[in-house]
């Protein structure tokens, strides 16, 4: 296996396959920033533990352990499943800063695409990220897979999700803000996306949810149940600015047909609108050059944000009204999964949730 040269052809007849699909293995980062785990990180870790673990009864974790965390911290991620590799990031959100996997002829090949941070010098969330845009290269190395780097376009994972038949799920807030690609337009952008992954059309959600410090990623708003089945984040309260983008994504849908010409089903599940940090989960928290997170900060809340396989699906709860609506939604549509619920409010406290901490390798 080694690092490929892109040209014209190298890419042809890849396919950006469903996370639904059955995987290889599961990519996951452990916390440790003081500046965005609260408490050194040791709430945070409870919850990855219970992530793993449930994973891991599936297939393959890989847990990725920065060398600045003492082996004590990770000990008791020593279970069966888990490969632990000790290799350096600056943050655990292994949805945007490790690969994103493509197939041709069941076989994988990885894109190490460029990484800063979410906007680096315009808004992005911390300074120094020169670990995290070397980390897809170092994984790709470390698993022994075919890679390709495209470093000179700005994509995380999180920002798009497809249906696994040529059909690719972004926004405009992310995707066209001016901390990622802003030398090129929306149209040099579609093009991109549709020669590097293997993609025939794209839906170009106008809005996230409301504070998302990604610039709106659309894996906190919407995502592929199925083939030409959206889950969409809604909210019915006319006074709120969440209702406003949500009006605005359904009116889109409604509009729209996917690669294959098929009308879009859409699937509203509620997100809560009320969830705030308090004073004691800000003070849990180190202040240092990274964007900082005050008491009485809104969090960008959705239960969108799940991770599935062909076996598993895990939702965010948050201990909240909702989180029952939510689940009995997906335990409904996903008859034949696992469906679990995970208390991951520490995962929203750092500014993402379940989906933004994991990454898929497809089976090949």
């Amino acid at each position: 296996m080694s690092q490929l040269k892109l040209n014209n052809n190298i890419l042809s007849g890849y396919n950006f396959p469903f996370e639904g699909n059955k995987h290889k293995a599961t990519i996951i980062l452990l916390p440790y920033r003081e500046d965005t785990w609260r408490e050194e990180a040791k709430p945070g870790l409870d919850v990855f533990y219970q992530l793993v673990s449930i994973i891991s009864k599936y297939e393959l974790v890989h847990l990725i352990v920065d060398p600045c965390i003492p082996k004590e911290k990770y000990n008791r991620f020593i279970m069966k499943n888990v490969k632990i590799h000790v290799i350096p990031y600056n943050d655990a959100w292994a949805r945007d800063n490790t690969l994103i996997y493509l197939q041709k002829d069941h076989k994988n090949l990885a894109i190490d695409f460029g990484f800063n941070a979410w906007g680096g010098q315009v808004d992005g969330l911390y300074p120094d990220y020169q670990k995290d845009n070397e980390l897809g290269k170092n994984l790709a190395l470390e698993f022994d897979d075919d890679f390709i780097s495209i470093k000179d376009f700005i994509l995380e994972g999180g920002s798009i999700h497809t249906d696994g038949e040529g059909t690719l799920l972004t926004t405009e807030a992310c995707l066209l803000s001016k901390g990622r690609n802003s030398s090129l337009s929306k149209e040099e952008i579609e093009e991109k996306l549709k020669k590097c992954l293997g993609i025939k059309k794209i839906l170009w959600l106008p809005r996230g949810i409301y504070n998302d410090e990604t610039n709106e990623h659309v894996d906190n708003v919407a995502c592929f149940l199925k083939p030409g089945v959206i889950a969409l984040a809604s909210c019915h309260d006319e006074k709120d600015i969440q209702n406003k983008f949500y009006k605005m994504d359904l009116e889109y849908l409604n509009s729209q047909v996917d690669a294959k010409g098929r009308k879009l089903h859409i699937v509203e599940i509620e997100t809560p609108i009320d969830l705030k940090m308090s004073k004691n989960e800000a003070d849990g928290l180190i202040l240092t050059d990274a964007i900082t997170r005050p008491e009485g900060n809104r969090l960008a809340a959705s239960y969108i944000n799940f991770y599935q396989s062909d076996k598993f699906v895990i939702v965010p709860k948050f201990n909240h009204p909702l989180d029952e609506n939510a689940y009995q939604i997906l335990k409904t549509y996903y008859k034949e999964k696992d469906v679990y619920q995970l208390e991951s409010r520490e995962i929203l406290l750092g500014g993402g949730n379940i989906h933004c901490v994991t990454m898929q390798i497809p089976k090949e």
